[in-house]
């Protein structure tokens, strides 16, 4: 699915910063349904949601164009955890940069297979082309 618009995108984006910054007396505590780490869940859709958004939403002619969307999400995850850490009273967790980054490489790699299988008509199908 393409997305004709960069807005999904931006407003994800906005969306993750207002999820991550509300302060902990906001967030459930014990997680959501009683499993544990459903935070650790929520970072990762939130992250692997973020690479298919902009995935979309950027021209995909430029190689490597899917690895620097992957990159920019990873820093934004970080950054977000030292933004949690100084200014909000949650606290920096590792297990939450990697939950950001596995999202963010599941959704890199579900783009890049869904992408791949996409025939141009500029490439040889198979057929004998002589």
């Amino acid at each position: 699915m393409k997305l004709n618009s960069k807005w999904p995108a931006i407003v994800w984006t906005g969306l993750i910063f207002i999820l991550l910054v509300i302060p902990s007396e906001g967030i459930p505590h014990g997680g959501m349904l009683g499993l544990p780490h459903t935070d650790k869940i929520a970072h990762v859709l939130l992250f692997g949601v973020f690479v298919w958004l902009w995935s979309n939403a950027l021209p995909s002619s430029k190689p490597g164009q899917g690895f620097r969307i992957f990159l920019i999400s990873s820093g934004y995850g970080i950054l977000m955890e030292f933004v949690q850490a100084g200014f909000t009273n949650r606290a920096f967790e590792g297990l939450d940069i990697l939950a950001d980054l596995s999202g963010a490489a599941l959704a890199w790699l579900l783009v890049g297979l869904t992408n791949k299988q996409k025939i141009s008509p500029y490439r040889n199908r198979g057929r004998n082309q002589n």
